[in-house]
This record gives structure tokens, sequence and C-alpha cells, in this order.
């Protein structure tokens, strides 16, 4: 093989490398970042939340830039109804401009992902519970007034639940807190946004 040749084949095997490494982390539906990236990522993120919240001193504050850290949760209401009354590509386009409306309404150091279904998964890094709250309202509200290009009439919500690290907590109960909440969002009456410490009183 010649030289020429050798260079193509490497370039062509790059770029599949490079397909494949988009494929391991982007969800091919929605183009959000995949669970894992997302856990991986996000569990980073954490860690370095609680080491700097633990750390007092101003240099290390200075360093890494936040001591906060919130992750939201959204779930679209009633979505098996809309696949099963519309269809399943009725369903694709909901779920494809929804993530698209998130994907847009959070800063660049944050991560949107698809947790499952028609769950999304966000990580605010630098958010307070409060931070978090009002992002998820603002795309709650996004959402609810958003019109469908096949479907004008169809009106779509999401739920929400928010929770945001605190000192002494893990990563897995912190998640598992917004997903609390959101099961509380969902149980009383959808089409809004609630956070962990509301129902942990």
């Amino acid at each position: 093989m010649s030289e020429d040749a050798l260079k193509r084949k490497i370039a062509e095997l790059e770029k599949t490398v490079e397909s494949l490494e988009k494929d391991l982390i982007h969800d091919k539906l929605t183009g959000l970042k995949t669970r894992a990236f997302f856990e991986e990522e996000a569990r980073i993120y954490f860690d370095v939340a609680m080491n700097a919240a633990m750390e007092h001193g101003p240099r290390r504050r200075q360093w890494f830039g936040f001591t906060h850290i919130s992750f939201i949760f959204f779930d679209i209401d009633h979505f098996k109804k809309i696949n099963d009354t519309l269809g399943h590509p009725a369903g694709d386009e909901v779920l494809q401009s929804i993530a698209e409306s998130i994907k847009t309404s959070v800063r660049d150091g944050d991560t949107a992902a698809r947790w499952g279904g028609e769950e999304i998964a966000v990580t605010l890094v630098g958010a307070t519970e409060r931070d978090a709250f009002h992002k998820a309202e603002d795309i709650r509200r996004q959402v609810e007034n958003t019109r469908f290009g096949k479907f004008p009439d169809l009106k779509i919500t999401i739920s929400a639940g928010v929770a945001s690290a605190s000192p002494g907590g893990t990563f897995e109960k912190t998640l598992e807190n917004a997903d609390k909440a959101l099961y509380a969002a969902k149980n009383t009456g959808r089409n809004r946004v609630v956070t962990y410490s509301e129902i942990s009183k």
C-alpha cells in the first residue's frame, strides 16, 4: 500500500472513531447527551463542588469557581397518550422539540441528557436550588407555549423535580432527591416544578 493510500485509510479510521465516540455520548433521537455520559460528567462536577464547599480557603474557591451544583429531572406529561393517539412519529417530534428547548435554555457549561424514555436530566453547575427552580420554571413555561408544526392543536406540558447538593450528601442521593421531587410534581397535578426542599420539610 502506498503512503498516500495509507494516509487515506488512517483518515477514514479517525473519522470512524470520531463518529463512534459521538454516538457513545449523544442520544441519536434527541441529540442530547446519553445517561452514561451524564452520570460520569455530573459525578466529577459534584465532587468538585463538594470539595470546594468544604474548603473555606479563598484560593480553593477561586480556583474551582463554584461551590454549588443542582440537578433537574424533566418528564413530559402524558407522553404515552401522545404515542397511543397520534403515533410514535408524533411522539418523536415532541420529544425532539422539547429536548431542543431544554438544550438551548441552559448554559454551555451545563449538561442536558436523555435519562430514559421521555425523561431528561440537567446539570446546573454553580446553581443553588433557587437558581435551578427558576431555570426549570422558565423551561416549563416555554414548553407550555410551544406549538408543534405538524400538530398545531397539540399542547404539551412538562413536570420537573429539582435538587441541590448539600454538605455530607452523595451524588446518588442528590439524584434520588431530584427524582423524588419530580414524582411529587407529577403526583400533585403535573405541569409544575417541585424542589426537594419543599417535600423534605
